[in-house]
């Protein structure tokens, strides 16, 4: 069961990691948005985190893109922002959950272990 983190900042990136290996939970990270797509397509996950305002790729193109790809558009994704509007934003390209930064580990634990089988 892989989960893939996106986020354009390797600390996140790191952070997220390793709190969902101490959960026993198999994750990838990518903190270079642009070549997300590649990622995606090779490690095939199940869950996918990603940050909504990054350089290169904003998180919104990114969910509409997996969204629209019919290979791609069963995956489960969790956004994560601190943008005050971010959360009605994510409901508008098809998220299934969203994450306020900054977050409480409980929380995303709680997120990730709700939206995987």
């Amino acid at each position: 069961m892989s989960i893939l983190i996106i986020d354009d900042n390797r600390d996140i990136c790191d952070l997220i990691l390793n709190i969902l290996l101490s959960e026993d939970l198999e994750a990838t990270t990518c903190s270079n948005p642009l070549e997300a797509a590649d990622i995606i397509s090779r490690v095939k996950p199940k869950l996918i985190i990603t940050d909504m305002l990054m350089s290169g790729v904003d998180g919104r193109t990114l969910c509409q893109k997996i969204r629209a790809d019919n290979a791609t558009k069963d995956i489960k994704i969790i956004m994560m922002s601190a943008h005050p509007d971010a959360k009605k934003e994510s409901e508008n390209v098809g998220v299934d959950d969203f994450l306020a930064k900054p977050f409480e580990i409980d929380d995303l634990v709680n997120k990730v272990k709700n939206l995987l089988p």
